[in-house]
């Protein structure tokens, strides 16, 4: 249990920093890696002690939670007094650490629980015992899913509760007048009643298929936004740049460019010069960002050429008389501004528009702001209200003369051929290859890294919310089973007399629970495929102007939808634990004691 999420830690910095894989792949496995151990141990306890041994995996859960939260628990006063904690993300922060170590101790506790019960089942007798095929043929006979009955649960699922109803009791009406119209006719009519534990079977596998549809088309509608905004961010920003350390001196970028360029992986290269500055047109003034760019190599690295909608981006460095301000008739040079941006400001291509900059000359008074006229060459949309409102773009050498940077710039924006890969790369490939200090590096992750993680926390907490659902169903599944023991008393007793031993009657109830939640999983993950493909197909309509997309974007992970169907079976399957062992300790003479 402590060895578990110390393996999860190490192998998250091993996979993400020397392996260089994406951080959510590499922290997967890392999961994975630390559940599988925890899940190994259960089965070799379980097979050591020929028992699950559930007090011992609670009370190691116990331990490795007072490990986690005791350090915790010591420093969070004396952070709490200081004036550290005082800033709401930190507070925030410290939330999610908490909720971390907590589902850390949980999965570590769960996973060693579920390989404990596995372990008696195949080894609880003293030696490996894998056979099932007769307890697949008693619990068949306990469930009595017929292909039909599990269509009309399929159609009653699909067509909504209301008119699942009315099909039903249509049903039910005309069964109850062929059977008033053969008794009028002196014909013995036998009415076949459903067994109440074929209901609650029933119930609890609309109750898992529900879930998992819920799941699966929540998860798909969010990584549809996720992929939405990546694409929109990674089309406007570069996947990375390389910056200097604290000095405004980087005149060597095209000797820098180069070598850039000759890593493996990276596709494009391109200089730029960053400032924030006031744009001004007549009455209407605003804060911006102006961006220095250089037109021949700025479309190998971001989608700018591909998002202009007026004019062109060669335009740029093409001076051209203004139509438009007290500059009309001049020659200016040329500004691309975001269709936002030029309704704040509300002007137009050929219009003229003032830069401010607050790092001016040097006068009597100290720094004065220095401002000079641009005209509008071109007006870009890129569906990101934050850059089309905020952001501007010159030629570079038009920005440096206006900042008076000579020939030096910011940095290099950089693509890579595998944006999953970019921080790999920009760290192991280009850094080593510009011989480290004073260069630095910078992914598209580590600049967005605040708008991700909101998004990413977002869709756990909304996993977590709706795996509820599915939560609730697995207390059907328990209830379902434990009226199964209840009704099936007898049989158990002779099994048991005739020589079954506990983990082969426990098998049986744990294969009818597994059932149940697997054929509730395949419903609901038929359902949530073809509500994703209507909506991808059909759409859902919503206001560009408040949303800036047209259609409810979804996007089916094989990933996502593979480990719901994970996550509902491994709660069926824990579900089945507690009934299934209440069955296997049943005594013969208890369950033949009225016969």
């Amino acid at each position: 249990m402590v060895g578990a999420p110390v393996l999860a830690a190490l192998g998250q910095v091993l996979l993400a920093d020397r392996a260089g894989l994406p951080a959510g792949l590499a922290t997967g496995l890392a999961v994975a890696a630390g559940g599988l151990l925890a899940f190994g141990c259960g089965i070799a306890g379980a097979a050591a002690g020929r028992r699950i041994g559930f007090y011992e995996i609670a009370s190691a859960t116990l331990l490795l939670l007072a490990l986690l939260f005791g350090p915790l628990l010591l420093v969070l006063p004396h952070l709490g007094a200081s004036s550290l904690a005082v800033a709401s993300w930190e507070a925030q922060g410290t939330l999610f650490l908490v909720l971390g170590l907590l589902a850390t101790a949980l999965l570590a506790g769960t996973a060693a629980f579920a390989g404990a019960a596995l372990g008696f089942l195949l080894l609880g007798s003293g030696r490996l015992d894998a056979s099932l095929s007769y307890e697949i043929f008693v619990a068949r006979g306990h469930l009595q899913l017929a292909p039909r009955t599990l269509l009309a649960l399929f159609l009653l699922v699909v067509t909504g509760i209301v008119p699942g109803l009315l099909v039903a009791m249509a049903t039910s009406y005309l069964r109850e007048r062929r059977a008033r119209a053969a008794a009028e006719h002196g014909e013995l009519v036998l009415r076949p009643r459903m067994p109440a534990t074929l209901l609650m079977t029933l119930i609890s596998i609309g109750g898992v298929a529900i879930g998992v549809w819920a799941l699966t088309v929540v998860l798909s509608v969010m990584s549809g936004f996720e992929g939405d905004l990546k694409a929109k961010i990674l089309g406007t920003r570069s996947h990375g740049m390389v910056l200097k350390y604290g000095q405004n001196d980087f005149t060597e970028w095209k000797s820098v460019r180069q070598q850039v360029l000759a890593v493996p992986g990276i596709v494009g290269a391109t200089p730029f010069l960053y400032n924030e500055v006031m744009l001004s047109a007549g009455q209407n003034l605003t804060g911006a960002v102006v961006e220095g760019v250089d037109p021949s190599t700025v479309g190998t690295v971001i989608d700018l050429p591909h998002a202009i909608q007026e004019g062109r981006i060669e335009d740029l460095s093409r001076p051209i008389p203004s139509e438009g301000g007290q500059a009309k008739g001049k020659v200016l040079p040329g500004l691309a501004i975001g269709r936002e941006l030029s309704r704040t400001l509300h002007v137009g291509l050929g219009d003229t528009v003032n830069v401010i900059s607050p790092f001016g000359d040097l006068g009597p008074a100290g720094m004065q702001p220095k401002t000079r006229p641009f005209r509008v060459a071109a007006i870009f949309f890129t569906g990101m209200y934050e850059y089309d409102s905020k952001f501007a773009y010159l030629e570079l050498s038009e920005a440096q003369h206006f900042f008076g940077t000579g020939e030096s710039v910011t940095g290099l924006e950089v693509k890579v051929r595998n944006v999953d890969r970019a921080r790999y790369i920009l760290r192991h490939g280009v850094l080593p290859a510009l011989e480290g200090y004073p260069y630095r590096v910078r992914d598209w992750g580590e600049a967005n890294r605040s708008l991700f993680s909101a998004l990413l926390m977002e869709k756990i907490v909304m996993a977590v919310i709706l795996g509820f659902i599915v939560l609730v169903a697995s207390f059907i599944i328990v209830a379902t089973l434990i009226m199964q023991v209840l009704d099936k008393r007898r049989e158990i007793a002779v099994l048991k007399s005739m020589g079954a031993g506990e983990p082969s009657v426990m098998k049986i109830f744990v294969l009818e629970g597994v059932v149940i939640g697997a054929v509730g999983t395949v419903f609901g993950l038929l359902l949530g495929f073809g509500t994703c493909l209507l909506i991808a197909r059909v759409g859902i309509p919503l206001d560009p102007e408040v949303y800036y997309i047209s259609n409810l974007p979804v996007r089916m992970d094989p990933t996502e939808f593979a480990l719901v169907a994970l996550l509902a079976l491994a709660l069926s399957y824990l579900a089945t634990v507690y009934p299934a062992s209440k069955a296997s300790r049943l005594e013969p003479v208890e369950g033949l004691r009225g016969e």
